[in-house]
């Protein structure tokens, strides 16, 4: 069973993913605005009403969990995602790809995504592609309707000489926009063209409209990195629960493709 400092990192972590205000998550554990506050920050200690309050809130967000599990079995690939979009940021990620396995794990950290991923293939193009389409199907599984979603967000990110920039919409259509300049250096034998062919992937496959930029830089570590920081982040901005639009479609159509 987990410790009542564990169960209030949840409780926090909970509010934190779905945007509840102080109110709303009170009145979800069943307390006053005041003790919840208190409690959250460690003001007072987890008393009886908020951890039963706590525990069945946790009990039914759990059973709501975005989440989901893709695996793809090729001549060519062989891959095994797990992904929560409400996580943390941890992960485990084998690919077979250093490079890969680390702009993939900037990814969730920054993204704040639990991702599980073991894959494997022939060659380097065919893991990323097909990673990449695995994990545009765990988005738009994840998501299911998309009710409440803030849905679209943008994010710049710098890392030393280089700014990228991020800005997508979760509209139901998949479609990548990128201006990716960048200068050929090595990437311990990872080749820039991957990190095109890994957004265009998944885009196309999470039904995502994607604009990626490099903005400035010389180093493409530094350019592929902030990419995919700035890919995180835009996602976890735009996957948040808006409370004033809880359950309903963030459109005026009534309906979001896919």
């Amino acid at each position: 069973m987990d410790s009542l400092t564990e169960i209030l990192e949840k409780v926090v972590q909970l509010q934190n993913s779905r945007g509840y205000t102080d109110e709303q998550m009170a009145q979800k554990i069943g307390c006053s605005r005041p003790l919840y506050q208190r409690t959250r920050t460690g003001k007072v200690s987890v008393g009886g009403t908020f951890l039963r309050g706590a525990m069945k809130l946790l009990e039914s967000e759990t059973d709501n969990q975005r989440s989901a599990v893709v695996k793809r079995e090729t001549s060519e690939t062989n891959v095994a995602m797990e992904l929560n979009i409400d996580g943390t940021g941890k992960y485990d990620i084998s690919t077979g790809i250093s490079m890969f396995d680390h702009l993939m794990s900037q990814l969730a950290k920054h993204g704040m995504f639990d991702v599980m991923l073991k894959a494997t293939g022939d060659d380097p193009h065919h893991t990323v592609e097909d990673v990449a389409i695995c994990l545009g199907k765990a988005f738009a599984e994840a998501l299911a309707e998309k009710r409440g979603i803030a849905r679209m967000a943008d994010v710049s990110v710098p890392m030393d000489e280089t700014l990228a920039a991020v800005a997508l919409d979760i509209s139901g259509r998949g479609y990548a926009v990128l201006d990716l300049s960048f200068a050929g250096n090595d990437m311990f034998g990872f080749s820039s063209d991957l990190v095109r062919h890994f957004l265009e992937s998944f885009a196309y496959e999470s039904r995502i409209t994607l604009h990626a930029r490099i903005l400035y830089g010389s180093n493409d570590h530094h350019k592929a990195e902030a990419l995919f920081k700035a890919l995180g982040k835009a996602l976890n901005k735009a996957i948040r629960i808006d409370p004033r639009i809880s359950g309903e479609l963030p459109t005026t159509k009534g309906y979001l493709q896919g």
